[in-house]
């Protein structure tokens, strides 16, 4: 085996046993553990049942389980692990149960499932995969099931795994959870690994809010518990707290919080001890979008010549590296800054570079000026032919960062122009790095979707821009959408993209005054994506012998749950049909994330108002009639799946 002759090494293995020499189980999970490293079930199952004379050992039915989570059809695609959860209740029935360690290694893989294609002529046909959602409610299943069959107490890895899926991005975060399950392993016993404090750091980090500071707390215990080292300049109650998982997880929450003064002292530590990641980048930059400077121009107060004057709103001329402002601006948008107006243009020709000083940026301008010297430096750390000594950012940050450009990192930086600068600033920084030939990050759906909803939430002054960059954005954007309709799988639309960017398109127009190209643009979405698609076609016997009163009625039989996930109470675990006796998940079952797009009133209440404004009633009635289409057809497919409608019962 160390020379890579397999074939010689299992021929010695049957040369033995028909010897009758006994060979050491050792040898032979040698051969086995490559077979399942591997992935190659059937030479390992023919394997397994030549050689072995007794039952399989812990550690041979871990590694056949293995070898179904690493066959190349699940685990290059990272698909829903069918067949290894059936073995696994399979030997449950035969009353040989899995070590721990092969209940994690599928609860891992569950973890890990991608997202269910979702283009229309995927999600309507009953091949259509199960997605990450179905996989998380089944991990959560099968480790409820695991407690009650087989390990009434996980182990540390275990805990940790479980309570870092109270953070998943598919679900909201469920700090609660994380804190009882971290209980739970103290009062068993168990001592909390690094990973086990990392995971209960991230899911409280990611809920936000008060929540921030729980986690805080928690790296300060793994602290004290574990030793880490720190500059310890300027951390505050963050001292000696270090690691690179650490450090992800505190930014996660930073920047859920606007806490740029943390995020900037652990990118600090992280650049001098190069550990700066891709993840901890981006969270980087959503801190700085995040942030709100206790600088505003409006709230200002002048003294001229003794006596104190208060600023207006419609000075000319702003403060510092400000650019011209309108004479009136309109009220603050959602999510973007009120100083939006003050930032250059282009920060490019500033004369200053940011000095990054202990004291957070204290206007929209600095707050623009650090994240675009920051996103220089990966420029620069990425060609470096490129970098200058006199662009380079003074300490901290004087380390290379060494920051791999994708499209989130892009995204994450392209938002801190949406929150603080105006939105011709955006679009000329968007344009320049997606035309840069150093820079491939064309592609990317929500880059486009991000850019739309800027749009859509420009101001008055800001209206002209936004409609000729929206249209701009939108002749790119229906490229990717088209090609994802036609059911292009690697793409990164998805139908609630698809949603978020025809809202948006929508609600420019409106805002512009152009009602028709709005209703234009709503019946195109409802000729792509018609309510019907929310129904896939019934499969109907009579129907096929052309019956034309037959045609009046649909049957809805696609939408039964598949029997891995079914919920019924089962006191025994059927051979047939193996499934968890005891779930965590409700009887509703996880979110269907296979659901067409569709249309809510929400998404077009602007529009209803314009055209209620013009009294056009009869633009009035179709858009009720098609909000409520959706919705129809969005309750009975609802119906159908929580089994209100029997399978084979006649639909309406």
């Amino acid at each position: 085996m160390r020379d890579g002759d397999l074939s010689s090494a299992e021929s010695a293995i049957r040369t033995a046993q028909l010897s009758g020499i006994t060979l050491p189980e050792d040898i032979v999970n040698i051969v086995l553990r490559y077979h399942a490293l591997h992935g190659n079930t059937e030479v390992f199952e023919g394997f397994m049942a030549n050689i072995l004379t007794g039952k399989p050992s812990e550690t041979q039915r871990d590694l056949h389980i293995k070898s179904y989570l690493r066959d190349p059809a699940v685990f290059a695609s990272r698909a829903f692990p069918t067949r290894a959860i059936d073995l696994l209740h399979k030997y449950e029935v035969s009353g040989l149960h899995a070590p721990m360690k092969s209940y994690s290694r599928i609860i891992s893989s569950l973890f890990s499932v991608c997202p269910s294609p979702s283009p229309p002529s995927i999600c309507s046909t009953l091949d259509a995969p199960l997605g990450r959602l179905a996989a998380n409610s089944q991990a959560w299943d099968l480790f409820a099931h695991m407690r009650y069959v087989a390990h009434p107490t996980p182990d540390a890895h275990l805990y940790a795994l479980m309570i870092r899926a109270c953070a998943s991005a598919s679900s909201s975060p469920e700090p609660e959870r994380a804190l009882d399950l971290w209980t739970e392993m103290l009062d068993a016993g168990i001592v909390p690994t690094e990973g086990a404090y990392d995971a209960v750091i991230r899911a409280c980090a990611k809920a936000g809010g008060e929540w921030v500071s729980e986690a805080i707390r928690f790296a300060r215990q793994m602290r004290d518990r574990f030793g880490r080292g720190s500059s310890e300049v300027g951390g505050g109650d963050l001292e000696g707290v270090g690691g690179p998982r650490t450090w992800t997880a505190l930014l996660d929450g930073c920047k859920r919080v606007g806490d740029l003064g943390r995020a900037r002292w652990i990118l600090a530590e992280a650049v001098r001890a190069d550990g700066l990641t891709d993840e901890m980048m981006q969270h980087i930059f959503h801190a700085y979008a995040a942030y709100r400077p206790p600088f505003k121009r409006g709230a200002t107060r002048i003294v001229n010549d003794g006596a104190v004057v208060a600023s207006a709103l419609n000075q000319e001329g702003p403060l510092a590296t400000a650019t011209e402002c309108p004479s009136d601006p309109p009220p603050k948008s959602a999510g973007v800054s009120s100083d939006s107006g003050a930032v250059p243009k282009d920060l490019a020709h500033m004369a200053t570079m940011p000095s990054f000083s202990h004291l957070p940026p204290q206007s929209p301008g600095e707050v623009v000026a650090e994240a675009t010297a920051l996103f220089d430096r990966i420029l620069q750390d990425a060609s470096p032919a490129s970098r200058s000594s006199s662009n380079t950012p003074p300490d901290p940050f004087a380390g290379r960062f060494n920051i791999r450009l994708t499209p989130r990192l892009f995204n994450a930086y392209i938002s801190v122009y949406y929150s603080h600068a105006s939105l011709e600033s955006a679009r000329d920084v968007f344009e320049r790095l997606f035309s840069s030939f150093s820079v491939d990050l064309m592609g990317d759906s929500r880059a486009y979707v991000d850019a739309l909803e800027r749009c859509a939430l420009s101001r008055s002054h800001e209206r002209d821009i936004a409609g000729t960059w929206a249209d701009e954005l939108w002749t790119r954007w229906e490229e990717l959408e088209l090609e994802w309709a036609s059911g292009a799988t690697k793409t990164t639309v998805t139908a609630r993209l698809v949603e978020r960017a025809h809202t948006a398109i929508r609600r420019v127009h409106s805002l512009n005054g152009d009602v028709d190209r709005a209703i234009t643009l709503l019946r195109t979405f409802m000729s792509r994506y018609p309510p019907t698609a929310l129904l896939p076609p019934a499969r109907n016997p009579s129907s096929v012998d052309g019956d034309a009163p037959s045609m009046k009625k649909r049957t809805i039989t696609l939408f039964a749950k598949p029997p891995i996930l079914s919920t019924r109470t089962v006191l025994n675990n059927p051979s047939a049909t193996p499934r968890p006796l005891v779930r965590l998940t409700s009887a509703i079952g996880p979110p269907d994330e296979r659901v067409p797009p569709l249309l809510s009133f929400a998404d077009v209440e602007l529009l209803h108002a314009r055209l209620v404004e013009q009294g056009r009633v009869k633009e009035v009635g179709f858009l009720k009639w098609a909000c409520k289409a959706y919705e129809g057809a969005l309750r009975t497919r609802r119906e159908a799946v929580l089994g209100a409608v029997p399978a084979g019962e006649d639909v309406p």
